[in-house]
């Protein structure tokens, strides 16, 4: 076969393929009308030769004989250049309207030249790329996974089996006896929120994270209200998140603790606590969430289980006029103390729940709270007066006193252990150095906050120690957040239509995500930190 014979059927071919007209006219075709769309290859090669390697006949009229052609296959004649003839409507090309448009599409297209050798060139890649469709079709590369974990393999080591079959077994007969506790599901994730994606995206580039806390303006997001399907607490007395389940405890003086999901969206109740003819005046949960310890002003409290779902009733211990209605636990788990009355502070077991020691000040105890370490003990008093108490020598280090405050009503320490935060029933604030206040009787408070105007009820720091929440019951929608790396106070919170309440107690879950806040309405708002993205 020759080689004109092979360009013809290439040619041909490749129309069939992609739906062109079986056509091609030449470019002189219009001028002289001497040539049919034949030539276009024969001017080229410099032979008379149709398609089929005959010599053509010579026509004097090369419109007749396009005409012919064209009727013969059966499509329109066309009288334009060839780059130019209509296509077919698979392509949704027409003719070219003006010469602009002619010159578009000769730079796409080229001349005669260029269109026998783009034909052959796509016919080519045409036909390699189906071989390699259908070779592919045949025989598709296997996927291989990008690890391999040995967990997922169906001949996995036995003893791992063994163990599994134990656990399964245990978990079993536990919901037998005590039924399934849904809260206890510690594998809940947090839905990603929406606005969190669109914060991190500008357009398509990407926002960096910034490490440090933003001082001018704070992005705080109100969520449903976190005990919006109970209620019924009353004034709230403690906002507790679990330090690692998504769940939060809220206790109220209607004797309810309720226990909630935490998502933000739905905040879905899981338990609640009934304790009738018992104000949950204070609560607390031991650092590793197994437990919680629901005090009041009478002389016993009451223990729950977050695992087993078990409560107890225990009497307390030893001798003087004391409750359980002001307590805190050690971050160690080791020690829970109690402020009793005339100035007598009891420290106990936190796990026996026995009487270790009885600890006296000069004046009664109105807070209390444990260094992170769980070495010293802090005790503010109603005077202006704090203890600090080293437990393994059982003795006080220091009685330093507190600046501009007459009588004191909290205080807290951050969890990086550098800072000090104590509150008075004037609304001031201080924020001391802790390292100051283990020999300085008259320690210069780093910061002073004033923002308050009445008696400050709660104080809470974020878990990287760079968020403070201070609120006082007294007044509505009195809490403000402070940023304590320049000590300022963010002004765009709370907003004028923020309707808080009589904030009773402020709280940040473990990683600072959430920001509770409960009230004595007996409602518990939710705040999403978005600089925080973890919970």
């Amino acid at each position: 076969m020759s080689l004109d014979s092979d360009i013809a059927h290439i040619i041909s071919a490749y129309k069939q393929e992609i739906g062109l007209d079986d056509r091609l006219s030449s470019d002189d075709s219009a001028q002289h009308g001497e040539s049919n769309s034949e030539e276009v290859i024969n001017d080229m090669k410099n032979e008379p030769l149709d398609s089929d390697g005959e010599s053509s006949e010579s026509n004097n009229d090369g419109h007749k004989s396009i005409l012919k052609k064209d009727a013969d296959t059966g499509l329109d004649s066309a009288e334009d250049e060839p780059q130019f003839a209509e296509l077919d409507e698979q392509t949704a090309i027409s003719r070219p309207k003006d010469d602009k448009e002619k010159q578009l599409m000769n730079l796409v297209f080229g001349g005669k030249a260029e269109l026998v050798s783009n034909l052959e060139r796509e016919a080519r890649i045409h036909s390699e790329s189906e071989e390699d469709s259908v070779a592919g079709d045949r025989k598709r590369p296997i996927r291989t996974p990008a690890w391999h974990d040995s967990d997922d393999d169906e001949d996995g080591d036995l003893p791992r089996k063994k163990r599994r079959a134990t656990v399964d077994r245990q978990r079993k007969n536990f919901e037998k006896l005590f039924g399934k506790q849904k809260w206890a599901d510690l594998d809940r994730q947090r839905e990603i929120d929406s606005d969190d994606e669109l914060l991190t995206t500008i357009g398509h580039v990407v926002k960096g994270k910034s490490t440090d806390l933003p001082k001018e303006n704070i992005e705080l997001k109100r969520l449903k209200n976190l005990n919006r399907e109970t209620k019924n607490e009353g004034e709230i007395t403690a906002i507790l998140f679990h330090p690692t389940s998504m769940v939060a405890v809220m206790t109220g003086m209607n004797g309810l603790a309720s226990i909630v999901a935490v998502d933000g969206t739905k905040n879905e109740k899981l338990h609640t606590i009934g304790l009738k003819k018992f104000k949950i005046a204070c609560c607390r949960m031991t650092p590793d969430g197994n437990e919680l310890v629901m005090g009041s002003f009478r002389k016993f409290y009451h223990i729950y289980n977050m695992i087993s779902g078990e409560s107890d009733t225990l009497q307390l211990k030893g001798e003087g006029v004391w409750s359980m209605k002001n307590f805190e636990i050690s971050k160690c788990g080791k020690y829970l103390a109690a402020a009793g009355g005339f100035g007598e502070i009891h420290l106990l077991d936190a796990r026996s729940k026995e009487l270790l020691t009885t600890i006296q000040q000069k004046h009664c105890c109105s807070s209390l709270c444990f260094t992170p370490d769980s070495k010293y003990l802090f005790a503010h008093s109603t005077d202006n007066e704090v203890s600090v108490y080293h437990i393994e020598k059982r003795r006080f280090v220091n009685v330093f006193t507190d600046d501009g405050c007459v009588n004191g009503s909290f205080i807290t320490i951050c969890p990086n252990g550098r800072f000090v935060a104590t509150g008075s029933r004037q609304g001031i604030v201080n924020i001391y150095l802790l390292e100051k206040l283990f020999k300085e009787k008259f320690p210069v408070p780093e910061k002073t906050i004033s923002n308050l105007t009445t008696s400050v009820g709660s104080i809470a720091f974020n878990l990287s120690s760079e968020l403070l929440a201070i609120s006082s019951p007294e007044v509505e929608n009195a809490v403000k957040l402070v940023h304590m790396k320049s000590g300022t106070v963010y002004r765009n919170f709370p907003t004028m239509k923020a309707s808080l309440g009589h904030v009773t107690r402020v709280q940040f879950s473990p990683g600072g995500g959430y920001f509770a806040m409960g009230n004595r309405e007996g409602i518990v708002t939710l705040f999403r930190v978005k600089h925080y993205q973890n919970y």
